[in-house]
């Protein structure tokens, strides 16, 4: 393919934010005596439902939550929440991308508000040129909508962009996007198939470089 960009999705994929996320909706489900499995959790990853979790239990319990609850499960994970490195290969790859002149994009399910202080703590906001978010389309992923406008801020074809992701749900959206996708799943959305992903990697640290004349 001729590549004109790379856009990265930001959760599971430059960070694994969403491990710790998980085990605070764990440990806030447990203090309700409610259950959350990881097998069913993965089936959200990537999607737009970003509901609050106060929200999510209300459904499940049919009442208001105890606030306190989700307030400790909360604070018991901020740390981890904030403090994830960048993943295995990640930096690399941007350096590799800019050093070969094209441009980087993010486009994300996530808020804007969670998305750039961790791109500005990891040290990698200013390589990217644009940051798509759910604040910024009608309709999240698995729509194509994010890659799209993602797409139209770099100026580029979509079908001469290669998007990372880490789930079913963002690869599907890749796709529809006419884009060339690379699935590098993380501990949680390993769990899931990837039918659509044009390539399949364990770590950015296997990516093919050449193939991408990179």
């Amino acid at each position: 393919m001729i590549l004109s960009a790379v856009i990265f999705d930001f959760d599971g994929t430059i960070a694994d934010t969403e491990w710790p996320i998980f085990e605070m909706v764990r440990a806030a489900y447990e203090a309700h005596d409610l259950e959350v499995h990881l097998e069913d959790w993965v089936h959200s990853i990537g999607k737009a439902d970003n509901r609050p979790l106060h929200e999510h239990l209300e459904e499940r319990l049919g009442r208001p939550p105890d606030a306190d609850a989700i307030e400790q499960a909360r604070a018991a994970h901020e740390h981890a929440r904030y403090s994830v490195p960048a993943l295995p290969g990640v930096v690399q790859l941007i350096e590799a991308v800019v050093a070969a002149g094209l441009p980087l994009a993010v486009a994300s399910s996530s808020p804007i508000s969670w998305v750039d202080p961790h791109l500005e703590r990891l040290e990698l906001r200013r390589h990217f040129a644009a940051v798509r978010t759910r604040d910024h389309v009608d309709r999240g992923k698995p729509h194509p909508d994010l890659f799209l406008a993602a797409a139209a801020a770099l100026e580029v074809d979509p079908v001469e962009t290669l998007v990372i992701e880490d789930s079913k749900h963002g690869c599907s959206a890749a796709k529809a996007a006419g884009m060339t996708c690379i699935v590098v799943p993380n501990r949680i959305t390993k769990l899931d198939v990837h039918p659509d992903a044009d390539i399949v990697l364990d770590s950015l640290l296997d990516f093919p470089f050449r193939r991408f004349g990179l």
